[in-house]
């Protein structure tokens, strides 16, 4: 009876009543605040609150069958963009990626009418309150402030909601998971590409728990870096070919030096000197072409593989199967590109507009294709004349 009277007190104490909770499991800015909860999370004493992790007090119990967590993550701090703090959406992702197994962790973006004093709020991270239930009571609840890393969410997970069978590797996945984004919106493929090498290298290494990490959001962030490293080698790729055509004599030029060679054969032998010379310079030039085209398709490979296979892990992802289809275009396989688009737009009707645009290019396009190959032109010759006229 006693117990029972404890359980009864601590349901009372976490009663839901006036604060607005805006629930969204998924963590696209689409999807965010469509479900809207209404909820008052309390604190069950101020020693269940702290700035930082180490020294919570753990209220949690060695959860039996039935019992699962609800997290409600701040959303006070969304626009903190300080270097190493983890942002509120990407620290609800790391929740869930630990959830052991679906449903023992469901996360919540939220904003709290009830807020910690400024003494404990000084940091930069996010406030997080997380809930232990079994069906419709309250079990126990702990409140931590400051949350602004992997590590702290893991700590959370691991140590205060005893969620012990969560392995090591699922942290360093989704460090480097985060740092490869970082280095993504700083402009660095190729370091993004690295650290998302190892994020798939340390999911792909688990035992156990490998469904909750998110290794389809992943290939899709590498897929993008790969199309930015693309469009770097494109950019020199043009770079090159203008300052070819700019240095290879013209059709009438050649001809003016061929007659002038005629009418003044004592220059004929300067004139082919200083012929063979360019050509040799322009040889050299054509090799880079040919290497950074290669380097520019080798990046769209990947990036369409990448792509592929995030369809395949998320195929209700609306986001997923654009990126296949922008992939697709960038290779120039522009009908298959269209069907994921298509794909796409049946997910998310609100991509209409933008979608709709994308395919009337890609028809465009293909029609110039066509036009070129039956003018003689095929194989690299088009390719690279594609690759370098794309806008």
């Amino acid at each position: 009876m006693k117990s029972r009277a404890v359980y009864i007190w601590i349901a009372a104490l976490f009663a839901y009543d006036n604060a607005s909770v805006i629930a969204a499991f998924g963590f696209s800015p689409r999807q965010a605040g469509n479900r809207r909860q209404h909820h008052d999370v309390r604190k069950l004493s101020s020693s269940a609150v702290n700035s930082n992790i180490s020294g919570s007090n753990n209220i949690s119990i060695n959860a039996p069958s039935g019992i699962s967590w609800e997290v409600f993550v701040s959303q006070a701090n969304k626009s903190n963009k300080d270097k190493g703090v983890l942002s509120a959406s990407s620290v609800m992702e790391s929740f869930a990626s630990f959830s052991p197994s679906p449903g023992a962790i469901t996360v919540n973006a939220a904003f709290f009418t009830t807020q910690p004093n400024k003494a404990i709020g000084k940091g930069k991270g996010h406030l997080v309150r997380c809930i232990q239930k079994k069906e419709d009571l309250t079990l126990s609840a702990i409140e931590i402030n400051n949350v602004d890393s992997v590590e702290k969410v893991y700590r959370i997970v691991t140590e205060h909601m005893r969620l012990t069978t969560v392995n090591p590797k699922a942290c360093g996945c989704m460090k480097y998971y985060f740092q490869g984004n970082e280095s993504l919106e700083e402009g660095d493929p190729s370091k993004a590409i690295a650290m998302y090498n190892e994020a798939l290298s340390l999911a792909d290494r688990r035992t156990r728990q490998t469904s909750q990490l998110p290794k389809g959001s992943i290939l899709m962030k590498r897929a993008r870096a790969y199309l930015q490293r693309a469009a770097n080698h494109r950019k020199i790729l043009r770079s090159l070919v203008k300052d070819l055509t700019d240095t290879v004599p013209s059709a009438s030029t050649m001809k003016i030096l061929y007659q002038t060679a005629s009418s003044n054969p004592e220059l004929s032998a300067s004139i082919f000197q200083r012929l063979a010379g360019d050509s040799k310079v322009n040889q050299g030039k054509f090799r880079q072409i040919r290497y950074r085209h290669d380097m520019h398709e080798f990046a769209l490979l990947h990036a369409t593989q990448d792509s592929l296979q995030s369809t395949k892990l998320l195929p209700q992802s609306a986001n997923a199967w654009y990126i296949a289809g922008e992939c697709l275009a960038e290779l120039r396989k522009l009908n298959e590109s269209n069907q994921y688009y298509v794909r796409a737009l049946a997910l998310d009707p609100s991509m209409k507009d933008v979608l709709t645009g994308l395919m009337e290019k890609n028809k465009l396009s293909q029609e110039f294709m066509d036009v070129a190959r039956a003018s003689g032109f095929s194989g690299d010759t088009l390719r690279l004349a594609v690759d370098v006229a794309a806008s």
